[in-house]
């Protein structure tokens, strides 16, 4: 009975912790964001700027576009972000969007125009 009950245990551990440890997924979120500027031509080297007050307060991500003119973020935390465009080179120029991530796991693309 005792080896019965031990084996009865063991199973039920394994299988608990198969339960808890498979509901860890990643929450992760993505935004793809592109520049272009008023000719349709990527920007690159161009400061992304997303914010968003969450419920812990103001969240900001910051990044520079690449040579075709794409920047990537991997949000922690799903929310809604204004995305502010601006180049050093070009002072007088920017852009501005919006981008809705409101669900883990989602992902969400904008092109911004300077």
């Amino acid at each position: 009975m005792k080896s019965y009950l031990l084996k009865f245990s063991t199973v039920c551990c394994i299988v608990l912790l198969f339960l808890v440890t498979s509901c860890k997924k990643d929450q992760t979120c993505h935004a793809y964001i592109t520049v272009n500027d008023s000719s349709n031509n990527k920007v690159a080297g161009a400061l992304v700027v997303l914010d968003a007050n969450n419920v812990g307060g103001q969240v900001t991500y910051k990044g520079t576009t690449d040579a075709s003119g794409n920047v990537t973020f991997d949000i922690a935390l799903p929310a809604i972000f204004n995305v502010t465009v601006t180049k050093a080179s070009l002072p007088l120029q920017y852009g501005k969007g919006l981008v809705n991530i409101d669900e883990p796991r989602k992902e969400a693309w904008l092109t911004v125009k300077m």
